[in-house]
């Protein structure tokens, strides 16, 4: 990415990978040894460049010893960094001790303005080199994603868990490079006070490696929503796809002339069902047949897990054109917004059967609170995870992660306020129970951030009523 690129526009929203460095004890070293540090700095910057310039790096910013850098390609940032670590243990220095660099790598989308960038994703690349030490490479699960498969010779990744990095909401996963030279006293991480590595025993064992064993959907399913979100795609690209399961295709047809859309004629074909319901619709149709032919457990029963997401699919699509939201893009958000339950469920049955249990206990605890006295994560956490591998729009991982925090999601702040309200109204009008006293500042602060009045969420919970039967009919068609 060259600096012509870096001046086009401003605030664009571009997805890269940052790499940060900078040298560990470099303030100490200036005062005690400053001629020595001047010359080792100069060939430190030498080093690091011509790493850089190699892998097809470009450095937007220095600060100090600091480079923060950002590649197109997640696998030449590694290499880069692999580079780094090499040129400078083989180097012979001027200052009484080698000069050691913190590298960490974290990929995601960040806004680019005036050629300089900003965002969460270079917030948390920054907070992970908090705690890396020198001479040492991290890197976060979005990269180790892009990376696993084409890791430089000699070279390996070690899972060193979640962490809480300070300032930040949810752990990341984080993994580092262990590559030939590295000394074993670096094979641990850093101070992380501010934060913790998630060490404590948990009751229930869901581990990190969990998430890359998530079954993924089934290829004509993520074929099919790659076309839908294609915006040159029509209804007959999609179809093209479908028609190559008929399994799929029938299911999908099935939902199509379920009670749940109430149309009047039948839906022949899936290039009608798109015309018909629009792209958004057939993508939360396609999406959850799929997810639930791949997602099934022997001893859980998910028909309610599926009943709640398409009520608060269909609550948040009622919701959205008082808030001036996409009402299919909220039906979408709406049935995805719970996928870090069915990950627990699947990737920890056993576990799960406890989260339900504390949940329906003498002193019930909410989801979340079970979810952290089991497993030390909760489900918007791992279902943020999880969508970043899947590669899910931005908004709607936003959803997933923040619809019980939606303060905390920037710019969609009010989209995954949609969806909180929606997942509360959800519970309260299929529960037929009234909601915990807790959850009534939670409902009051949703309804204040969306300006929406008790009035506006009474016709919400009487619209899911109603709709009992038709979202039964979907779920139903789903099976």
């Amino acid at each position: 990415m060259g600096p012509a690129e870096l001046t086009l526009g401003d605030a664009s929203l571009i997805t890269v990978t940052f790499l940060f460095t900078d040298i560990e004890g470099s303030t100490n070293l200036w005062e005690t040894e400053s001629q020595a540090m001047r010359t080792a700095l100069q060939r430190h910057n030498t080093l690091l460049s011509a790493a850089i310039e190699r892998h097809h790096g470009y450095v937007f910013k220095t600060v100090g010893d600091a480079f923060c850098v950002t590649f197109d390609d997640a696998a030449e940032a590694l290499r880069a960094a692999c580079q780094i670590q090499a040129s400078l243990a083989a180097q012979r220095w001027t200052t009484s001790s080698p000069l050691r660099v913190r590298v960490a790598l974290h990929t995601g989308p960040a806004y680019l303005s005036s050629g300089d960038y900003f965002g969460t994703t270079v917030n948390r690349c920054a907070r992970l080199l908090a705690v890396t030490l020198g001479g040492q490479t991290l890197l976060t699960s979005p990269t180790e994603a892009l990376v696993r498969e084409s890791l430089p010779a000699d070279t390996s990744l070690r899972d060193t868990g979640m962490l809480r990095l300070r300032d930040l909401p949810h752990p990341m996963h984080v993994f580092q490079l262990i590559h030939p030279g590295l000394a074993p006293g670096l094979c641990e991480l850093g101070d992380t006070s501010g934060g913790h590595k998630l060490t404590a025993e948990p009751l229930a064992r869901f581990r990190p490696v969990d998430l890359y064993e998530v079954p993924t959907l089934p290829a004509i399913i993520v074929q099919a929503l790659k076309v839908l979100q294609n915006p040159s795609s029509d209804a007959r690209a999609v179809e093209r796809v479908i028609v190559n399961d008929p399994a799929i295709s029938a299911k999908i047809l099935r939902v199509a002339n379920s009670a749940f859309f109430g149309f009047s004629r039948r839906i022949r074909t899936i290039a009608e069902a798109v015309r018909v319901l629009g792209f958004t619709n057939v993508q939360g149709m396609i999406f959850s047949v799929g997810a639930f032919d791949a997602f099934r457990t022997e001893r859980l029963n998910l028909t309610e897990f599926w009943k709640h997401s398409i009520a608060t699919a269909t609550a948040a699509r009622f919701l959205s054109p008082r808030v001036d939201c996409s009402p299919d893009e909220a039906f979408m958000a709406g049935i995805l917004h719970d996928i870090g339950k069915l990950i627990f469920a699947i990737q920890a049955e056993p576990g799960y059967h406890q989260v339900l249990e504390l949940k329906r206990g003498a002193t019930p605890m909410s989801s979340l609170e079970a979810e952290r006295t089991l497993f030390e994560v909760t489900h918007p956490e791992v279902g943020e995870m999880v969508a970043e591998r899947w590669d899910l729009p931005a908004r709607y991982v936003a959803a997933i992660a923040h619809h019980h925090d939606p303060q905390a999601a920037g710019d969609e702040r009010v989209f995954c306020a949609l969806i909180g309200l929606a997942d509360q109204a959800a519970y309260a009008a299929l529960a037929g129970q009234t909601p915990p006293a807790e959850h009534d500042a939670e409902r009051a602060a949703l309804l204040e951030t969306l300006s929406l009045s008790h009035r506006q969420w009474d016709d919400c919970l009487q619209h899911l009523r109603d709709a009992r039967t038709e979202i039964d009919s979907f779920v139903g068609a789903i099976r």
